[in-house]
C-alpha cells in the first residue's frame, strides 16, 4: 500500500499497519461522497477500491443527480420502501447538491420534473466523473489515501467494535485500523450465485451492465459480522436491452438501454399476452421480464412511440434505438402493417402480435385494458411497427444491509454494530421495485456516514 500519502503509520511499521480516522471501502458515488466531505472537514482517510480506476458505476451514468419531489411522493411510489430512510434521502438532497457545487464541479441548477419516471421530482445533472476525482484529490490533499487495485480480505473487530479491515493490494497485506469503516462497494449485481441466491432462480443469467467490480463484497463483510440484510433483497435496478448482442459494453449502456421506448410500447411474452403496465417504469419492465419463463419478451411499438422516445426520454443523443439495436445484430422487425410482424418474429419464437396491437387499441379505448396502463395511453397506429427482442440487464441490487438513517449498520435484531457504516447500493432497504434515483441516494448517506466520523472527532 502507498504509505507515504497515510496520514499515521503504527510504531511497529513492519508489520503492515496503518491508522486513519476513516476507512472506506469503495470508491464510488458515496465512498467518494463520505471520503472527500470527511477529508474536507478534517478527517484522516484511506479510501480502498477494487477496481483498477475510482468512480465504480457512478462514472457510466448519466450524471442525473435527482429524487422524488417529497416524502409523500416518495412513499406513494415506494411503499414497500423503509419510511426512514426515505425521509432522509429527501431531507438530504438539497445539502448533497449544495456539496457537490461546493466542491467546484460544473453542476446545474435544480428544475422540477415529472418525466424522469413519471412523478413530482427535483433533477440536476453534473460532472460525476470531475466530482470523484475532484473528492480523491480532497482525500489526498488532506495527507490521505485513495488506494486502487486493493480488495478487503476482512474486517478487524476489537472489544465488540469494527476498527478497520486487512488490506491486500500489490504491496502485501496490511492491517488499516479507523474507529469508523464504510462499505461502499456497490452492491452483489456481479456475483451470479449472489444474484440467484437473493433476486431469483433465474437471476443468475442476467446480464450486467455495470462496472465489473461490485461482487457483493461489502454485503459479505457486513454478514461476516453479523450485519442483518434489508427485508427485500430481490428488487433490482436496470433495463431491457436488446436480444441478442455481439457486445455488450459501458460504450452499449446507454445507448442500448431501452430508457423512454420501453414505457411507451407494449411488452408480450412469447404467447403474445401483456403481462404488466408497461407505463410504470422501464427498470420495472425490465425486472418482469427477468421473471419471465423464458426471460425474454417482445418490445412493440409504432413510429409515434419511437419519434416521441428519440426527442423525449434520453433526447441528449437523439438515439434511435431500434435502429441502434438492429445496428448491433439484435433482432428488430419493422413493417407497414402489424400483420407482417408476426412472420417476421415467429422463427424467434413469439407469435400473436398483430393480435396483441389490435387489443391493445381497442380496449384503450373502451379503458378495459388488462393490465391496466396509467401513463402514456396512446394507440400504436403510425407505420412504420416495430417489434424488438429485448432482455433484462441488472445495474444494481436494491437488497443489501441493514442500515438506520444515519448509515449505520445494524446486526439482525436491529442493533447498532459499532463503527460499521454503510452506503450507496451496499446499504438495502430504501427501494423494493420502485426507483427515484441512485447518485442522490448514494451521496446523501455517503455524507450521512461522513457526519459519523466528524462528531466522533469533534
Amino acid at each position: 500500500m502507498a504509505r507515504g500519502l497515510v496520514v499515521s503509520v503504527a510504531a511497529d511499521e513492519g508489520q503492515g499497519v496503518l491508522e486513519a480516522d476513516f476507512l472506506v471501502v469503495g470508491a464510488g458515488m458515496a465512498g467518494m461522497t463520505a471520503a472527500g466531505f470527511a477529508a474536507h472537514h478534517g478527517a484522516s482517510v484511506v479510501v480502498v477500491e477494487k477496481g483498477p480506476k475510482i468512480g465504480g458505476s457512478a462514472v457510466l451514468s448519466g450524471g442525473g443527480l435527482w429524487t422524488a419531489a417529497d416524502v409523500e411522493t416518495l412513499r406513494s411510489v415506494n411503499p414497500q420502501g423503509d419510511p426512514e430512510l426515505g425521509r432522509v434521502l429527501i431531507e438530504g438532497y438539497e445539502a448533497i447538491g449544495e456539496w457537490i457545487e461546493s466542491t467546484g464541479v460544473a453542476i446545474s441548477e435544480r428544475r422540477p420534473s415529472d418525466v424522469i419516471q413519471g412523478f413530482a421530482s427535483w433533477g440536476r445533472s453534473f460532472d460525476v466523473l470531475g466530482y470523484v476525482q475532484r473528492c480523491s484529490r480532497m482525500v489526498i490533499d488532506a495527507g490521505g489515501a485513495v488506494v486502487t487495485g486493493a480488495t478487503v480480505q476482512q474486517l478487524i473487530v476489537e472489544n465488540g467494535q469494527v476498527a478497520g479491515a486487512v488490506v491486500v493490494d500489490r504491496d502485501g497485506e496490511t492491517s488499516v485500523k479507523a474507529p469508523f469503516t464504510l462499505l461502499s462497494s456497490g452492491g452483489f449485481q456481479n456475483d451470479p450465485v449472489l444474484r440467484k441466491k437473493y433476486i431469483g432462480e433465474h437471476a443468475d443469467s442476467l446480464l450486467v451492465r455495470s462496472n465489473p467490480n461490485s461482487a457483493g463484497d461489502g454485503l459479505r463483510l457486513g454478514m461476516s459480522v453479523g450485519a442483518g440484510i434489508s427485508p427485500h433483497m430481490d428488487g433490482w435496478y436496470g433495463h431491457t436491452v436488446p436480444y441478442p448482442l455481439q457486445r455488450f459494453t459501458p460504450a452499449d449502456y446507454l445507448r442500448l438501454a431501452q430508457f423512454g421506448l420501453s414505457p411507451r410500447s407494449i411488452l408480450l411474452d412469447r404467447a403474445g399476452n401483456r403481462f404488466i403496465d408497461e407505463s410504470v417504469g422501464y427498470y420495472i419492465n425490465a425486472q418482469m421480464v427477468s421473471r419471465l419463463p423464458a426471460g425474454h419478451a417482445l418490445l412493440v411499438f409504432d413510429d409515434t412511440a419511437r419519434a416521441e422516445d428519440a426527442s423525449g426520454f434520453g433526447a441528449a443523443e437523439q438515439i434511435d434505438r431500434p435502429r441502434e439495436a438492429a445496428r448491433e445484430g439484435a433482432r428488430v422487425a419493422e413493417a407497414d402493417h402489424p400483420g407482417e410482424l408476426d412472420a417476421m418474429v415467429k422463427p424467434w419464437g413469439f407469435s400473436g402480435v398483430a393480435t396483441a396491437i389490435e387489443q391493445f387499441n381497442r380496449d384503450l379505448a373502451n379503458d378495459t385494458l388488462s393490465p391496466p396502463r396509467k401513463r402514456n395511453r396512446c394507440p400504436l397506429r403510425k407505420a412504420p411497427f416495430f417489434a424488438m427482442e429485448v432482455q433484462p440487464a441488472i445495474t444494481f441490487t436494491m437488497g443489501g444491509l441493514r442500515i438506520d438513517g444515519h448509515a449505520r449498520v445494524l446486526d439482525e435484531r436491529g442493533q447498532i454494530i459499532p463503527g460499521l457504516l454503510a452506503a450507496g447500493v451496499d446499504a438495502g432497504g430504501i427501494y423494493y421495485m420502485a426507483y427515484a434515483g441512485g447518485l442522490a441516494y448514494s451521496g446523501v448517506f455517503g455524507m450521512q456516514a461522513a457526519e459519523n466520523v466528524l462528531s466522533a472527532r469533534s
